[in-house]
């Protein structure tokens, strides 16, 4: 099972299919309000990466080669069901997407929110920055019925704003 210290880093990152072929951006992280693991990636695919899907992390690792791979093909991701995940999901909405991808446990919820032990903000809104970092007003925007996305950003050292070549 992946925490958010371990998939943090992934934003940005390529997500392949299990034969090694792109399947889009990792642009968000997604908790599991019953487990308060991440579970799911938004994913900017297509031509210019103007299509976002949502994609199980559940059973990905991440590679060498700064990719994250994924037990799923491409084409599965790319005819999973259409959401707006800068939007809030429905409940129809989730359940179809975890039938998308052979997840029989939605239905299991009984509607515990296990994310508000993680220690994150609880308003609604903006992003969350680790743990121990500057933070400036950020927090969790919470989206759906089950999922809670988190938008995980990184901090910049004092020094390295210092550094900063000054703007003429």
């Amino acid at each position: 099972m992946k925490t958010l210290e371990d998939v943090q880093t992934w934003r940005g990152m390529t997500m392949v299919d299990p034969d090694g072929d792109k399947i889009g951006t990792i642009e968000d992280i997604f908790l599991d309000r019953q487990t308060g693991e991440p579970e799911w990636a938004a994913v900017k695919t297509g031509l210019f990466g103007l299509k976002r899907s949502l994609v199980p992390i559940t059973d990905a690792e991440a590679t060498d080669d700064n990719q994250v791979r994924v037990p799923y093909q491409k084409e599965q991701v790319k005819d999973a069901p259409k959401v707006d995940p800068d939007g809030e999901l429905s409940a129809d909405e989730e359940r179809k997407l975890w039938e998308h991808y052979g997840r029989s446990d939605y239905g299991d919820w009984q509607g515990d929110d296990q994310t508000t032990a993680l220690d994150l903000p609880a308003e609604p809104g903006t992003r969350f920055e680790p743990p121990g970092e500057d933070s400036e007003d950020v927090v969790p925007a919470i989206v759906g019925v089950r999922l809670r996305r988190v938008i995980v950003v990184a901090a910049v050292p004092d020094d390295a704003e210092q550094d900063a070549p000054t703007p003429r």
